[in-house]
């Protein structure tokens, strides 16, 4: 009686391919996420620099004659 024991082989470059994949995705979606919450901040940034700034009190400009 021969038995015959056959095992399916999955190839190599098969397996590496379906492993960075996903590694790959994470890392495109971290730098995209990474670029728009640095242009979120920048954004934010211009639109309270004026919120923050003190009141300046300027006196009204007067003419002033020269003394001959």
């Amino acid at each position: 009686m021969s038995v015959s024991s056959s095992t399916a082989v999955v190839s190599p470059s098969l397996l590496v391919s379906l492993a960075a994949t996903p590694w790959l995705v994470t890392i495109a979606t971290f730098r995209t996420t990474s670029a728009a919450l640095e242009q979120l901040g920048l954004f934010s940034e211009e639109i309270f620099r004026g919120d923050r700034l003190p009141v300046l009190h300027v006196p009204d400009a007067t003419i002033v004659e020269p003394i001959d």
